[in-house]
């Protein structure tokens, strides 16, 4: 038989134990208005009795279901009158908002939400915030992240402290059932969500058909054994965390503000999983970026793949292998540029140098050309002005001493170049769209001077101090 003071007193050990809850804590009380928050509020009042606690109430009103959300918000009102608690709202027309960000709904409201949070924390003053989240939720979120092939931290299901963002979970321990027995055997009033009602979202699927079905055949007490399999892997996912920070730096093959690069050879001397967790410490460390388990796999994949292969990180950071290391770098906005080269003059750009003077044959000697001075046959290339211009996609040219045309991407990665400088090296070409030299590097053998070359042009490119960043 279902007793409130039995399950007030597991309320009070579970938020003791995991210090959620302490004595004269400052704790914002997230309420919606459903029988999950309207429960944790009042089990919060009870507690601040003894505790000393200091509460105030929060409602985000999403105004996704016109005046039921109206009537959602004014409910939570009355609730804060009747504790005798602060009542603070804030409004969002949350589908707007995520067409305008294309998000879906259920992110979209999520993040205006903890936004909302987040900043009541700073002008309240308060320590924590507390979510009404149960036992029944994290079954969900588990079943869920394992479904779209979530790693060991999604497995472990909702965090019960989120100690970054200041927010607790003091009802995780609770199944769903339990918290509606404790609201009816208090009288206590709430809300229901119509939208609950509807598969619209995958949650309620499995809400609605997935778990009474794995209940009626399989485990009638499959809630609590997939919250005891969440809190395994929240303590693997604990142990993981500590261990990678224990042995990051040993990782580190080089750092600074611009890259962070980790030994493939130390990297690969430990197990996948420690891997894993390293790669995603470097990305939240160099980039502040929590990745997913897809990206943290792909990234790990360029460990077996070529130099210059590379994964984006996020808008900003992308990472690449440069011969024995994996490196996080910025990237950069490419360089776009287009510009016309008259012979015999001399150009000075952000961050190179362009020279061509025509000079006599006699002046060439075989083998002289270095990628930052070369000599080319100068009636091939003809006297009309020449392009430089940022390299693209798909560009070919034939490389000195071969005879087969090459893709420039494929002489990038065999030349070992990373991904981030190769819209910076410019490419130089004829008016008809012939490469003529990839600058730095190698010169189009259709351009080479040979025994029957009567004119030679000599070309010379260099990089400027500032050549890291900008365009020409």
């Amino acid at each position: 038989m279902f007793s409130s003071r039995t399950f007030l007193t597991r309320f009070h050990e579970y938020s003791r134990q995991r210090r959620l809850i302490e004595d004269r804590g400052k704790i914002i009380a997230a309420v919606s208005g459903g029988v999950d928050s309207v429960v944790m509020l009042d089990l919060l009042a009870r507690e601040a009795e003894t505790l000393g606690l200091s509460v105030i109430v929060a409602h985000f009103n999403h105004q996704l279901r016109g005046e039921e959300s109206d009537a959602d918000e004014e409910h939570v009102a009355q609730l804060a009158r009747h504790y005798g608690y602060e009542f603070y709202v804030e409004r969002s027309t949350t589908g707007e908002y995520a067409k305008h960000y294309k998000l879906g709904i259920q992110e979209a409201a999520r993040k205006l939400r903890y936004r909302f949070f987040d900043r009541l924390l700073v002008s309240s003053g308060f320590d924590r915030v507390a979510t009404a989240h149960n036992a029944d939720d994290n079954a969900e979120t588990v079943l869920l992240n394992l479904f779209r092939g979530a790693g060991v931290q999604g497995l472990s299901g909702i965090p019960v402290f989120r100690e970054e963002a200041k927010v607790i979970r003091p009802l995780l321990f609770a199944p769903r059932i339990d918290i509606e027995q404790f609201a009816l055997h208090e009288q206590l009033e709430y809300r229901k969500d119509s939208s609950n009602e509807k598969d619209l979202y995958s949650r309620n699927y499995l809400r609605h058909h997935i778990f009474p079905l794995v209940k009626e055949n399989i485990n009638p007490s499959v809630v609590q054994t997939l919250q005891r399999s969440a809190e395994l892997f929240r303590e693997l996912e604990a142990f993981l965390t500590y261990s990678s920070a224990q042995s990051f730096e040993m990782m580190v093959a080089k750092r600074n503000e611009d890259e962070l690069h980790l030994s493939i050879p130390r990297l690969r001397s430990n197990p996948v999983l420690m891997q894993q967790y390293v790669v995603m410490l470097a990305a939240k460390q160099f980039a502040q970026k929590q990745l997913e388990y897809e990206q943290v796999n792909g990234i790990l994949s360029l460990t077996e793949g070529l130099t210059g292969a590379w994964v984006p990180l996020s808008r900003e950071y992308v990472v690449f292998r440069d011969r024995e290391n994996l490196v996080f770098r910025k990237a950069e906005e490419p360089p776009e540029f287009h510009v016309s080269v008259q012979p015999n003059h001399r150009y000075e750009f952000d961050q190179f140098l362009f020279s061509s003077e025509t000079v006599p044959g006699s002046d060439f000697v075989a083998g002289s050309g270095n990628g930052s001075v070369e000599f080319l046959d100068a009636d091939r290339v003809g006297d009309e002005p020449l392009v430089l211009r940022t390299w693209e996609d798909g560009d070919a040219f034939v490389p000195l001493g071969m005879k087969a045309s090459k893709k420039i991407s494929d002489f990038f990665v065999d030349e070992k170049i990373p991904i981030y400088q190769k819209h910076h090296i410019p490419i130089l070409e004829t008016r008809t769209g012939d490469v003529v030299w990839v600058c730095g590097h190698r010169i189009d053998d259709r351009f080479k001077v040979t025994d029957e070359t009567v004119r030679v042009i000599k070309v010379e490119f260099s990089r400027t101090r500032n050549e890291s960043k900008g365009s020409p």
